[in-house]
């Protein structure tokens, strides 16, 4: 599998006119999303966009609308809810539409660019996605993901701390349950993630680890500091109320976002070639 082609610069490599993605991530939403997806946002946002481009997963749109400089030509999602509806508010697609990933209403080699965010280890029905993905893309066109990887269990911190403790098999219930709740279908390492794209003409040319296992312990953690954002959410559908409430965060988890790439990491970001 290629895993040094067109490498991108270290997380804590400045890259000239690239933006800061983790304040607007921080002071926007609950710690553990914000400090994960600020450094995906990083690596996404660095994907060149040859339009037409679609996103798959779009959701409320907030990812797009820090991760990329320009207008996505349509978001996919597979319910219509006041998330998309606040896709549409916020104009960072020129369309959206809903979906299905495995069945997308599209016809064969209509865009040449397909990302996808944290969203296809979520879809039950693994290799239909994949087929479409590979359908709707051009020849030579790209496609871009962040996954979880074979290491997001073990690098928990709960997942950790019972192990150390010598207590193997509740550190092994403490990843499946996160896997459960976090609806993770397909949680594999880099050589099953090119096996399957392989297998509908899809080529990987660059690979590369993220989120360091320190950086992975701070993410496990911050989702019970951050029962307060839960809770100003369920009260004033807002994850946060003010500033202040984010800043001891902002000092804390940044140094995750700035760090440099790791050997392994807990999530793997992907991107492929469609072969002609």
């Amino acid at each position: 599998m290629a895993s040094d082609t067109k490498q991108p610069a270290p997380a804590g490599t400045a890259v000239p006119g690239e933006r800061d993605y983790f304040t607007p991530h921080v002071y926007s939403m609950a710690p553990h999303r914000a400090v994960l997806r600020s450094v995906e946002a990083k690596f996404m946002g660095r994907v060149p966009l040859a339009h037409p481009v679609l996103d798959i997963g779009c959701g409320d749109g907030h990812f797009a609308s820090i991760a990329y400089d320009e207008r996505i030509d349509v978001g996919l999602d597979p319910l219509w809810s006041d998330l998309i509806e606040a896709a549409v508010r916020r104009d960072v697609y020129k369309m959206v539409t809903q979906g299905d990933a495995t069945r997308m209403p599209f016809p064969d080699g209509t865009f040449n660019t397909v990302v996808s965010n944290c969203v296809i280890e979520h879809i039950p029905d693994n290799e239909s996605t994949l087929r479409e993905i590979s359908r709707v893309l051009r020849p030579g066109g790209t496609f871009a993901t962040t996954l979880p990887s074979e290491h997001y269990p073990d690098f928990l911190l709960g997942s950790t701390l019972f192990r150390e403790a010598g207590l193997a098999s509740l550190s092994e219930r403490y990843g499946d349950f996160f896997n459960t709740i976090s609806h993770h279908y397909h949680v594999y390492p880099p050589e099953e993630w090119a096996r399957r794209f392989d297998a509908v003409g899809l080529d990987v040319v660059e690979h590369f680890y993220y989120f360091s296992e320190s950086a992975h312990h701070a993410f496990d953690m911050s989702h019970y500091l951050g029962v307060p954002n839960l809770v100003t959410r369920g009260l004033f559908r807002k994850w946060v109320i003010h500033p202040a409430q984010m800043a001891p965060f902002d000092v804390w988890l940044r140094q995750y976002y700035e760090e440099p790439l790791p050997e392994v990491g807990a999530y793997q970001f992907v991107r492929c070639v469609k072969r002609g």
